[in-house]
C-alpha cells in the first residue's frame, strides 16, 4: 500500500511538473546549446564544410522549421562582422564596408521586416524578423564563426528564448525618435 501511495504521488508530482514547464529540448550547434521547441519531426545535419542543422515540426515540404548553419562566407564589404550589421541595420551604404556589399544584403533582408540588434553578455544578434515569411538572425559563435539562424514560424520572444541570453531590444540608429519615455520602466530601458 506505502509503495502504492508513493507510487501515485511521484505521478502526480511528475505530471504536474511537466505541464508547467515549458517543453524544450536542447540542440547545439557551433559549440552552443540552444533551446528549442520540443517535438520536432525530424532532425537533420550536415558537417564539414556545409555546417546546417534543420529542425522541422511539420510535414508539409518547407514549412515549420528552425535552421541553423555557419554563413563564414557572408560577403560583409571588406570590415569587420559587427560593421557590416551595423551599416545595414543603419540602412545606409556610406562608411567602410564596401557599398556593393551592405546594398545586396539590404536588398535581400531589410525590406518589409522589424530589424535591430539585441546586444548580448558575449555577442549581438542582428535580427530581420518577418511576420509572413522567413525571419532571420545573425550572431557570432564561441569559435567566432558567423550564424545565421532561420525560421518560418518564430515570433521574436520565441528567437530571444531559443537564444537564451539575448537582453533588451535595442533599435538601429535610423528608428529611434527622440519621443519622451512613456514609463519608468521605458526611461530605465533607454538609460541602458
Amino acid at each position: 500500500m506505502k509503495k502504492f501511495a508513493l507510487l501515485l504521488t511521484l505521478a502526480i508530482t511528475s505530471v504536474t511538473a511537466c505541464a508547467q514547464s515549458d517543453q524544450t529540448i536542447t540542440a547545439v550547434f557551433s559549440g552552443m546549446k540552444f533551446q528549442v521547441p520540443s517535438a520536432p519531426v525530424i532532425i537533420g545535419a550536415l558537417g564539414q564544410s556545409n555546417d546546417i542543422l534543420l529542425i522541422k515540426y511539420s510535414n508539409d515540404p518547407g514549412k515549420r522549421y528552425i535552421s541553423f548553419s555557419a554563413e563564414d562566407s557572408l560577403d560583409t564589404g571588406g570590415c569587420e562582422v559587427g560593421a557590416f550589421f551595423e551599416a545595414v541595420l543603419e540602412k545606409s551604404s556610406e562608411g567602410e564596408c564596401e557599398k556593393s556589399a551592405v546594398e545586396s544584403f539590404q536588398s535581400v533582408f531589410v525590406e518589409g521586416t522589424g530589424l535591430g540588434v539585441w546586444e548580448g553578455e558575449d555577442r549581438n544578434y542582428y535580427y530581420f524578423l518577418s511576420d509572413s515569411e522567413r525571419s532571420f538572425v545573425f550572431f557570432s559563435s564561441q569559435a567566432g564563426h558567423l550564424v545565421k539562424l532561420v525560421s518560418d514560424f518564430l515570433e521574436a520572444r520565441d528567437f530571444r528564448a531559443l537564444l537564451g541570453d539575448a537582453p533588451p531590444i535595442r533599435e538601429p540608429k535610423s528608428t529611434k525618435t527622440e519621443s519622451e519615455p512613456k514609463s519608468r520602466a521605458e526611461e530605465l530601458t533607454l538609460k541602458e
